[in-house]
């Protein structure tokens, strides 16, 4: 949808002016026509067309949009693909027939990118402004160059470039009079040659009578007159798609219904006297009305609604949901979220957290002994009958496992992790033609070397530059799976993980100099990767090859984790945490447990729900924000 931008008119008197709400068309969401769909008016052809500005002022996004869960979207910069590309806009005709009415409005479109940016209005837009009108070089200041007598069949009106996206929850703007004039809002196809408020598809509020107008030339009561100096506000608030106006910084309450459902919104201005001037202001300044306050106000409102709404039974079992809504109890609702916490702290390993809180809950909530095999909870048990029996220590003792071999990869213990996953979980080690192995093994290398690197650093007692290789004479080859090095050992190409492999030679202590001590880690771990070149030399499966591509990248350079770019990437602590998961989860398939939570699931699909709600129009979803209400504090 579309908020239409404000359109100025003379007074019935030279010391009033009025304000609407322009014309609301509709238009395709970012939707841009070639050029050629301009047309010039009918009469009345300027000379010159307005010039696009030249100097756009760039202003950070409002901060009442940060109540926006959508706000990391939301941006005003503008961009050269959206300036590049324009939308359909209504000629500007001098004709006041009703048979030369704006088209009806097109549909918003219905599946928008999920992490495309959304624009905000920013300026008035010079290609679709009418010719008698004249657009400041910074987009903001409209005036009326026109020789006019003030009927009808002068107005002249003018919309933002931008639509405003619906993910704003609620979105608002000011306009100072400098001459008597008129705001609105307005659609992409409403003609510029019309006051707001008097077209389909568009609202208006008047202050030479204070009425608003809502798609007809007749007007309904609504607020003060208002004129030259005055601030007027509009807004529109998409969570009831409603607008409300505000004079001078207070609010004159909400008026229209409907506004701009399905369809696209822009700010929108009219005027209609020669020398009649407004400024707009979409963020560039302080505003006279506390929106930010208005905004928070109605955002809460939506967030205790959402949280007091009565959830269907059936969701519990995987019913049908659409029968009445019926109350469910505290108690049930209690038992399904402990149970939900309950299986997320087993699923990562917090037993003793998970024990507590089970010892907090026995008297309602199965002990961990009890949560499905799965690892997981399913809603269906939610009613079932309750034991109050201890941790099993089987369970326990396997989460334990687990929780070590992870933080065996996270401490850069590779040994540790490869014997511990070998012993509990061998099919880890075996699925997906060993893939798992490859990198567990390529990970130890990664680590040979980096200890290696932290003994030389310690050998000449100061840090050495992270460019040139400190390994002398070795040599790589090719993408990185050929290494040729001077003495060579077995090969170890077993899935098991033997002495040999579990135990390199710079874990065990040594009396010998440290130079000693470098060389024979260094040597070791030459003699660990040519082991792993001459074990998957005759793998060609990508993945595996750009593991190795990367792993033996190291070799490169005196400090990989100075180096940057890949390499530091790979040397990188970041690089043992998606390890640790990647094993993690792979254990937790073999046991045939889901690789996620269902309290993390239920959380990632309703976020992604959310979102898409509000880039589709759905205005309540923009104060939805889980993250602020859940994980921000």
């Amino acid at each position: 949808m579309h908020l239409h931008p404000i359109r100025i008119r003379s007074a019935r008197s030279p010391s009033s002016a009025s304000a609407c709400v322009h014309s609301i068309a509709t238009s395709r969401l970012f939707y841009f026509p070639d050029s050629s769909a301009v047309r010039a008016p009918s009469s009345h052809r300027p000379t010159q067309p307005p010039a696009p500005p030249s100097s756009p002022v760039s202003f950070p996004v409002p901060s009442y949009l940060n109540h926006s869960s959508l706000r990391h979207l939301l941006q005003t910069d503008v961009s050269p693909i959206l300036t590049a590309r324009r939308r359909h806009y209504s000629p500007s005709t001098d004709s006041d027939d009703e048979s030369n009415a704006s088209p009806p409005p097109r549909e918003v479109d219905s599946t928008p990118s999920l992490d495309h940016p959304l624009q905000l209005p920013t300026r008035w837009d010079p290609e679709t402004c009418h010719h008698h009108l004249s657009i400041s070089d910074n987009g903001r200041e409209l005036t009326f160059q026109s020789v006019a007598t003030g009927s009808e069949s002068n107005a002249a009106a003018a919309r933002t470039v931008q639509p405003i996206p619906p993910a704003c929850g609620i979105y608002y703007y000011e306009v100072k009079i400098h001459s008597k004039g008129q705001k609105a809002f307005a659609g992409p196809d409403v003609r510029s040659s019309r006051l707001p408020g008097w077209e389909p598809n568009s609202w208006g509020y008047h202050g030479d009578d204070g009425c608003s107008f809502a798609t007809e030339k007749k007007g309904t009561p609504y607020g003060p007159t208002f004129g030259l100096d005055d601030v007027i506000g509009c807004g529109i608030d998409f969570t009831t798609h409603r607008a409300f106006y505000t004079r001078n910084g207070v609010l004159l309450g909400p008026v229209f219904e409907n506004v701009g459902k399905g369809i696209d919104l822009y700010p929108s201005v009219g005027l209609q006297h020669t020398g009649e001037s407004v400024r707009v202001n979409f963020g560039h300044e302080p505003f006279k009305f506390d929106i930010a306050d208005h905004v928070a106000q109605q955002r809460n409102a939506i967030w205790n609604s959402i949280i007091n709404s009565p959830l269907n039974p059936s969701i519990f079992s995987g019913g049908d949901v659409s029968g009445p809504l019926t109350n469910i109890s505290d108690e049930q609702t209690k038992l399904t979220i402990n149970k939900l916490v309950l299986s997320y702290l087993a699923h990562h390993g917090y037993v003793r957290t998970a024990r507590t809180f089970q010892k907090q809950i026995h008297d309602t909530v199965r002990p961990i002994s009890e949560v499905p095999a799965s690892g997981d909870v399913e809603m269906a048990d939610a009613s079932s009958s309750l034991s109050k029996a201890p941790l099993e220590f089987d369970f326990e003792k396997d989460i334990a496992v687990r929780t070590r071999i992870v933080d065996s990869v996270l401490s850069g213990d590779i040994d540790t992790a490869l014997s511990e996953t070998e012993r509990y979980h061998p099919s880890v080690l075996e699925a997906e033609q060993s893939l798992m192995l490859a990198k567990l093994r390529c990970r130890k290398f990664v680590e040979m070397i980096l200890e290696s690197a932290e003994m030389k650093r310690k050998m000449t007692g100061s840090a050495v530059g992270s460019s040139g290789s400190f390994i002398d004479d070795t040599t790589l080859e090719g993408d990185g799976m050929d290494m040729d090095v001077d003495d060579e050992i077995p090969s170890m190409n077993g899935t098991t993980n033997g002495s040999d492999m579990s135990e390199s030679p710079i874990r065990r202590p040594s009396t010998s100099s440290p130079k000693a001590q470098y060389q024979l880690a260094l040597q070791s771990a030459i003699q660990y990767g040519q082991a792993l070149d001459r074990d998957y030399r005759k793998d060609e499966r990508p993945e595996v090859r750009s593991i190795f591509k990367k792993s033996f990248s190291v070799l490169a350079f005196y400090d990989p984790l100075e180096a940057g770019g890949i390499t530091a990437e790979v040397a990188g602590h970041d690089a043992r945490i998606e390890l640790a998961n990647e094993l993690n989860q792979a254990i937790l398939k073999s046991q045939g447990r889901p690789t996620r939570p269902t309290l993390e699931t239920v959380y990632r699909h309703t976020s992604v729900s959310i979102h898409y709600l509000g880039l589709t129009g759905i205005g309540s979803a923009a104060f939805a924000d889980m993250q602020k209400e859940f994980l921000d504090g």
